[in-house]
C-alpha cells in the first residue's frame, strides 16, 4: 500500500497539538480532542499489566472519525514491561492498523532489528513510520528497505547526520514532528526548504 495519508499533516507525532493540521498523540485514557486529528495507542514505556485494559480502551478510540493513525506504540528495551510482552502488544497494534488500513506510528529504542523482523513476519503492507529517528544513515536504508518511513523532529535543527538524510532521501520517505518540543513545526519546516 502506497497511500501516504498522513502527507496533509506537517506534523504527524505531537504531544502539544495547535491547529488541526498535526496529529495529536493519545494515551488510551485520553479523551480524543473536538477537532483536529489524532493517533493512539500503548506507549511500550506504560503498559498496564498485560495491556489488555488500555488495549479496550485503543480499540474504541481506532474507530473514531478523527482517528488518523495507531500509535505510538513499538519496542523500547529501557521499559519495565518484558520484551515479550512488548511485543505482543506491538502486535495487536500492528494487525488493528493493518485491518483499519491506518499508518503505524512506532516508537523504538534500542529494538530495530526486532522491528524490522516483525515487519517481515507480519506481512504487514500498510504505512509504519519510526517516529523520532535519530541513527545512521545505513540503518535509516534498512528501515526503508523493509517498507518503514522515517520521521524527524526538531533535532534535524541541529543534527547534521538528520539533515544529511533529509537531503538525500525522496520527500515521501520521511515525515517530520515536534513530539514533546515546544518548537512550532513552522521552524523545522522553513529550515528545511533553506537547506533544499
Amino acid at each position: 500500500m502506497n497511500v501516504n495519508p498522513l502527507f496533509p499533516y506537517p506534523n504527524i507525532h505531537t504531544h502539544k497539538a495547535r491547529n488541526s493540521l498535526q496529529v495529536q498523540n493519545l494515551f488510551p485514557e485520553d479523551t480524543p480532542p473536538q477537532q483536529g486529528v489524532f493517533s493512539v495507542g500503548i506507549h511500550p514505556c506504560y503498559i498496564v499489566g498485560d495491556g489488555t485494559e488500555q488495549w479496550e480502551k485503543v480499540l474504541e478510540h481506532a474507530t473514531h472519525p478523527l482517528c488518523a493513525a495507531i500509535g505510538e506504540c513499538g519496542l523500547d528495551k529501557r521499559a519495565s514491561a518484558p520484551l515479550s510482552l512488548q511485543e505482543k502488544v506491538f502486535r495487536w497494534h500492528i494487525s488493528l492498523a493493518q485491518q483499519l488500513h491506518k499508518p503505524l506510528i512506532i516508537h523504538c529504542v534500542r529494538s530495530y532489528g526486532e522491528i524490522i523482523r516483525l515487519r517481515k513476519e507480519t506481512g504487514a503492507t500498510g504505512l509504519w513510520i519510526l517516529h523520532g529517528f535519530r541513527k545512521s544513515e545505513a540503518l535509516a536504508h534498512q528501515l526503508l528497505g523493509v517498507g518503514i518511513k522515517l520521521s524527524f523532529g526538531t533535532a534535524l535543527l541541529h543534527d547534521t547526520r538528520l539533515q544529511h538524510l533529509a537531503k538525500i532521501l525522496p520527500r515521501e520517505d520521511y515525515f517530520l514532528e515536534t513530539d514533546e518540543d515546544p518548537t512550532p513545526i513552522e521552524e523545522v519546516l522553513t529550515f528545511l526548504h533553506s537547506k533544499s
